[in-house]
């Protein structure tokens, strides 16, 4: 009975995609990867997972349910408990109990919180320190060539754009779909471009609809153009710098890959292009 137990126990991990419990596992590789996004192991996450799931457990039992080695598997439970995501029971042998997920989660957000607060504090400080050491870099006509960075994922993205808004002093163009301008706007941009002395242009294409936080923008500083063209966006800073999304906001796997450079050759390209499609735009009221 306890050997049916275990393997029903992993067939919820390792099932064949014509079972019925398939679809769960999808869903748990789901949650694991994002429990690894939070900072745990996959390992940590397998059995966090597990005795979520499982109810209370001992090390022993876990690590034969998993398939794990039972050396690794008492520390796997016992560096879960020293992060707060698993109790341990006064029993004898111990079991294992892991939090809800919504507090697990509501754990590790307050953890990795603290960690940049900490991070943050000591800006300042390591800045002070580099500027201690002499530059040893010759000035040269090399050093002052065009540059370009790639960018990765939301985080980075917004960064740089972040960066971009601090930077700019007469306008600020913005082409896109009306799924990439509703990301920025959830990711505070036009609230930056607010605070700046810059101004802000902005081509939709196409305009599919209207998003509610138009209405919190000059129109005037709003045209659509509607065309298909809702895999283009970019971004065009006072003709210095630009940011091209080779995945944006409509890619079909929503990783967004963009591409950055102060090439005035590129630069002016795509100021054009920004320019024709604003004469040919139609303003939205």
């Amino acid at each position: 009975m306890r050997t049916m137990n275990i393997e029903r126990q992993l067939n919820l991990f390792d099932n064949e995609s014509d079972t019925a419990m398939y679809k769960h596992k999808l869903t748990l590789e789901k949650i694991r990867n994002e429990l690894i996004n939070f900072g745990l192991t996959k390992s940590q996450a397998k059995v966090f997972i597990y005795l979520g799931k499982y109810g209370s457990k001992t090390a022993s039992e876990t690590a034969k349910a998993l398939q794990l080695p039972r050396t690794e598997t008492y520390h796997l439970v016992n560096s879960l408990q020293n992060i707060g995501l698993v109790l341990a029971e006064l029993a004898h042998p111990t079991k294992y109990t892991a939090k809800k997920m919504k507090e697990a989660i509501s754990t590790l957000v307050k953890q990795e919180q603290e960690r940049i607060d900490t991070l943050a504090t000591k800006e300042e400080s390591i800045s002070a320190m580099w500027e201690q050491i002499p530059y040893f870099a010759v000035e040269t006509d090399e050093s002052k060539s065009e540059k370009m960075q790639l960018l990765h994922g939301n985080g980075p993205i917004t960064n740089k754009i972040k960066d971009m808004i601090d930077s700019s002093t007469d306008d600020f163009r913005i082409y896109g779909s009306v799924s990439d301008l509703q990301r920025m706007y959830h990711s505070e941009i036009f609230d930056w471009i607010d605070d700046s002395p810059t101004n802000l242009k902005m081509i939709v294409s196409p305009l599919t609809s209207t998003p509610e936080f138009f209405s919190e923008l000059n129109s005037n500083n709003i045209k659509a153009i509607q065309s298909n063209t809702e895999n283009k966006c970019f971004i065009v800073n006072d003709k210095k710098e630009v940011l091209i999304f080779m995945r944006n906001a409509t890619h079909p796997t929503r990783q967004t890959f963009a591409w950055w450079s102060d090439s005035e050759t590129l630069v002016d390209m795509m100021s054009s292009l920004f320019d024709l499609s604003w004469e040919k735009g139609e303003t939205l009221y």
